[in-house]
C-alpha cells in the first residue's frame, strides 16, 4: 500500500498548483518557511489589480456590497466595511482548534491564493507565510462552519493578523491590516475543512496499515485460510484496491506457515481484502478531492485576471468535499466493524482451540470478554458519526443562502470515527497477540510481522490472569495511533 508523500524540509516552495494532503501534513507540525514562487506572488498582485479596477466601474460583491442577505445594500466606507465583516464573523465555539491544524488550514490558504483567483493584496501572503513560520499561530475555534466557507475560522485568523486577538502562544500583534475589498475573498475558502479532513486521512492511512497487519496476525491465532487472498481470486474481479490488499497480505503470510483449520473462514477473514481494498479505494478518492480543492480558487466573487472580469460564483460550496469525506466515513466505519467481527472469532474455543475468552485461570474465568463490549459500545459511536453530513439542510441569510454541504461536520465526524476505529483494533491486537501466546506461537522477528509482534509485545502487558485491561487498552490505541 502506498505511502503518503510527506516533507520535513525546512523550506517549501507554494505555487497555487502542486499542494498534497502528504505535503500538507509533513509541513503542518511545526513552524517551518513556507516560499511563494515569485510567479504565482505575481499573478496575486496583478489579481488584486485586477479586482481593484473592476470594482471603481461596477458592484462586485462583497467589496461595494454588504453579503449575504445583505448583497443589494452597497457600501462606501471602504476598508471599514472590511473590518466590520472580519469582527462579525469572527464568532466560533467549541474548543480551540490544535496548532498544526490551524498551521495546515493557513498553508493550504496561502496555496490557494496563489492560485490567483482572489483578487487579494498580496501583503496577506506574508502575512500568513510569517504565521505559519513562527509559534504564534492565531486562535481558532473548532465550530461554526456548515461547509459553505469556513467563514468564522478565517475571521478569527484574521483578527489574530490583525492584532485583534490574543494568539496560541499568548502574543498580541498586528502583522496585517485588509486592504479594501480583502475580508470577504480571504473567509471565501474551505481551508479548514480541508486540513482537518487531510490530517485525519493521513492518520486513516496509518490505521488502515495497522489494520491490515493486526488482521494476518488474527489470521494466523484462528487458523484461518489464506486461500482467499490468492491472485487468482483477485485477478478475477480487478478492483485494484482489492489487489493491492491481498497482495500486501500475501507478502505478510510469506515467510510463516498457516495451516488452515476449516474449509471457508467467516467474512472477517474471507472477505478482507474486498473490504479493507474498497476502503483504501474511497481513501484515494478523498486524497484526490481534497488535493483538488487545495490547489483552488473557491473565492467568491472570482476574479479573472485574462478576462479581466469577476464571476460571482459558487466554487465556496464543499459539496464535493462532503460527499468524499461521507463515503470515507462509510468505508471506515465497515473496516472497523470488519475488525470487530475478527474478535469474535478470537473469543471463539471453536476457532483458536484456546478457551473462550482467551481465558487463562480458573474455571469461569473471563478473559477478554469485556473486550466485546468495549468494542460493542465503540461501534455504536462509529455508526452515529457515520451518517453522512451531507444530509443536512439549512436556509439562512433570509433566504439567500439555501442549501449547505455540511463538509465541516462530515470532517469532524470522519475525526471521530478514527478515534473510535483504534479503540476497535486496539481490542482485536490484545486478542491477536495474546493468542499466540496462549498457542505459544513465535513469528521470526527477523520477518516484518514478526518485528511488529515484537514492538506491540513491547507496549503490551503479558499477564493473562482476569484483571482491568483499561490499560493494555490505552497503551494499545497509542501504539496504532503511530506510523506503523
Amino acid at each position: 500500500m502506498t505511502e503518503p508523500l510527506l516533507v520535513d524540509d525546512p523550506e517549501v516552495a507554494l505555487d497555487g498548483s502542486t499542494l498534497t494532503v502528504g505535503r500538507v501534513a509533513g509541513l503542518a507540525g511545526a513552524p517551518i518557511v513556507v516560499l511563494p514562487t515569485v510567479r504565482a506572488l505575481e499573478l496575486t498582485l496583478q489579481s488584486w489589480e485586477t479586482a481593484v479596477g473592476i470594482a471603481a466601474r461596477q458592484p462586485v460583491y462583497g467589496r461595494t456590497t454588504g453579503v449575504g442577505g445583505n448583497r443589494d445594500t452597497s457600501v462606501a466606507d471602504g476598508a471599514e466595511q472590511d473590518l466590520r465583516l472580519l469582527r462579525s464573523h469572527a464568532t466560533g465555539s467549541g474548543p480551540a482548534l490544535p496548532d498544526h491544524i490551524v498551521r495546515a488550514a493557513m498553508i493550504i490558504r496561502i496555496n490557494q491564493i496563489l492560485n490567483g483567483g482572489s483578487g487579494m493584496h498580496p501583503d496577506i501572503v506574508g502575512a500568513l507565510v510569517d504565521s505559519v513560520a513562527s509559534s504564534q499561530l492565531p486562535i481558532v475555534h473548532a465550530r461554526g462552519a456548515i461547509g459553505t466557507g469556513d467563514l468564522s475560522a478565517f475571521s478569527e485568523i484574521a483578527l489574530g493578523l490583525m492584532g485583534e486577538s490574543v494568539r496560541s502562544d499568548g502574543s498580541v500583534h498586528t502583522a496585517w491590516a485588509p486592504h479594501q475589498g480583502d475580508a470577504l475573498p480571504l473567509i471565501s475558502t474551505n481551508a479548514m475543512t480541508v486540513a482537518i479532513a487531510s490530517n485525519t486521512a493521513v492518520d486513516v492511512a496509518d490505521w488502515l496499515r495497522h489494520c491490515l497487519v493486526v488482521s494476518v496476525l488474527s489470521t494466523i491465532a484462528t487458523r484461518s485460510s489464506s486461500e482467499p487472498f490468492a491472485a487468482q481470486v483477485q485477478s478475477a474481479r480487478k478492483h485494484p484496491g482489492q489487489e493491492e490488499v491481498a497482495a500486501r497480505i500475501r507478502e505478510l503470510l510469506a515467510p510463516h506457515i498457516v495451516v488452515a483449520a476449516r474449509v471457508q473462514d467467516s467474512f472477517g477473514f474471507r472477505a478482507l481484502p474486498q473490504i479493507l481494498g474498497a476502503t483504501w479505494q474511497a481513501l484515494q478518492r478523498l486524497n484526490v478531492t481534497l488535493s483538488v480543492e487545495m490547489n483552488s480558487s473557491s473565492e467568491n466573487p472570482l476574479v479573472s485576471v485574462e478576462d479581466d472580469k469577476v464571476f460571482h460564483n459558487g466554487n465556496f460550496h464543499g459539496m464535493p468535499i462532503a460527499l468524499a469525506i461521507d463515503e470515507a466515513k462509510l468505508a471506515l466505519a465497515s473496516a472497523a466493524l470488519l475488525s470487530q467481527c475478527r474478535l469474535a472469532n478470537l473469543s471463539d474455543p471453536s476457532v483458536t482451540g484456546l478457551r473462550a475468552f482467551l481465558a487463562d485461570g480458573p474455571a469461569g474465568s473471563s478473559g477478554t470478554m469485556l473486550l466485546e463490549y468495549t468494542t460493542s459500545a465503540a461501534i455504536a459511536e462509529i455508526r452515529s458519526s457515520a451518517a453522512p453530513g451531507s444530509l443536512g439542510h439549512t436556509v439562512i441569510s433570509r433566504g439567500t443562502e439555501d442549501h449547505a454541504s455540511f463538509a465541516s461536520q462530515a470532517a469532524t465526524q470522519l475525526t471521530d470515527i478514527l478515534v473510535q476505529s483504534r479503540l476497535v483494533l486496539a481490542c482485536e491486537l490484545i486478542s491477536a497477540i495474546r493468542a499466540l501466546r496462549q498457542q505459544n506461537r513465535v513469528l521470526d522477528p527477523v520477518t516484518e510481522l514478526g518485528a511488529y509482534v515484537l514492538r506491540a509485545q513491547s507496549v503490551l502487558d503479558a499477564r493473562t490472569e482476569d484483571r482491568p485491561l483499561s490499560a493494555d487498552l490505552a497503551a494499545a490505541v497509542t501504539f496504532l495511533a503511530r506510523t506503523p
